[in-house]
């Protein structure tokens, strides 16, 4: 092709092109509604974990919680002075991990006492599993009858697993906050307590723990369920879990009441008792 050629098809690819960008619509405007809907949204998650499968690292804790607000709340801390305490729950987390097949574990906590609503001794048990840098812990609160987590953690809660299962709109990730300890996120039970049993059977159910103990390696999932003679969860969650733990708070729970729960639960899936005070 000799230059004059080229010349004339480079005229004619230019004209053709600028003929396109007249006859192109021009771009509509965001509305300024929209542009404050998405301001708000970032607002109110500014303090929500978006938890995706990745390293531990990248686990956010944007509200770290101070040793003096965990000191008063009764959790577990390393370098905490009542040493008994804290070795109790290392020694439990290095029992259950050496009963496991696996690093990404999930146990179940209940408690014989049918008017025990603390999560607290679920929550350390989380938080020592996180103690080793290299591992994070997710607990999630399937006692949709109320517990005391809200005033355990550091982040506000809102909508959870109970939640989660009657709304296709809500997300794995709308459900999962920071605890305001380091490697340690938390599920809260959610508004919506009404058939938690059936919820809790459905395949749906399995299918979101299966989601939540792989997204990281060495995950260790712990599930906070009802007292043991006051519902069917704690019986219909037990085949989730590689362990089952039950707590016995101190001086509130007799001998019956925990051969009850062992039988109710079936002594095969009970792998010890914790006393609490």
């Amino acid at each position: 092709m000799d230059s004059n050629k080229l010349f004339k098809a480079y005229e004619k690819n230019k004209a053709s092109r600028q003929e396109q960008a007249e006859t192109k619509p021009a771009p509509t405007k965001v509305k300024e509604s929209s542009k404050l809907e998405v301001a708000l949204k970032e607002v109110q998650n500014a303090d929500r974990l978006f938890e995706s499968k990745g390293s531990v690292q990248d686990i956010r804790n944007p509200n770290p919680m101070l040793v003096s607000e965990m000191r008063r709340k009764k959790l577990v801390y390393s370098g905490m002075k009542n040493r008994a305490v804290l070795n109790a729950f290392r020694e439990l987390r290095i029992k259950l991990i050496g009963n496991g097949d696996s690093g990404n574990i999930a146990v179940m906590m209940s408690s014989v006492d049918t008017n025990d609503a603390t999560i607290v001794t679920a929550l350390n048990l989380a938080i020592s599993f996180a103690l080793d840098v290299k591992s994070s812990a997710l607990l999630v609160d399937c006692n949709p009858y109320g517990t005391d987590l809200a005033d355990l953690v550091s982040s506000d809660l809102h909508t959870g697993i109970t939640d989660y299962m009657q709304s296709d709109a809500i997300k794995i990730e709308d459900i999962i906050y920071p605890s305001g300890i380091d490697r340690v996120n938390v599920i809260p039970a959610g508004n919506n307590p009404a058939s938690a049993v059936e919820q809790f059977s459905s395949q749906e159910m399995q299918n979101l723990l299966y989601e939540l103990r792989n997204r990281y390696p060495e995950r260790f999932i712990v599930i906070n369920a009802p007292p043991v003679l006051v519902s069917s969860e704690a019986r219909v969650l037990t085949k989730y879990v590689d362990h089952t733990v039950l707590t016995v708070p101190y001086g509130k729970a007799n001998l019956d009441s925990i051969e009850d729960s062992v039988e109710a639960l079936g002594a095969e899936n009970v792998s010890g008792v914790v006393y609490q005070q």
